[in-house]
């Protein structure tokens, strides 16, 4: 299993990709990443509230880690 932290770039990249192939070069990669962390944050926040997990602990790491992320 990933860690919080190496989960929180995942997402983060998985997001950065989907959106500067949808926007291109519009955008900053500044900007593209503040966007995909507050995707990334969203689908989280999903997951902990709707999800029916043992390892809610987990994805409440994650969280603060994509929180954290610069």
């Amino acid at each position: 299993m990933e860690t919080p932290q190496e989960k929180a770039k995942k997402l983060i990249s998985i997001n950065s990709v989907t959106i500067l192939s949808e926007i291109g070069s519009k955008l900053t990669m500044y900007e593209v990443k503040e966007i995909a962390k507050q995707c990334a944050l969203i689908a989280v926040d999903e997951l902990i509230e709707h999800g029916n997990y043992d390892n809610e602990w987990y994805w409440q790491e994650v969280k603060e880690e994509l929180k954290q992320s610069k």
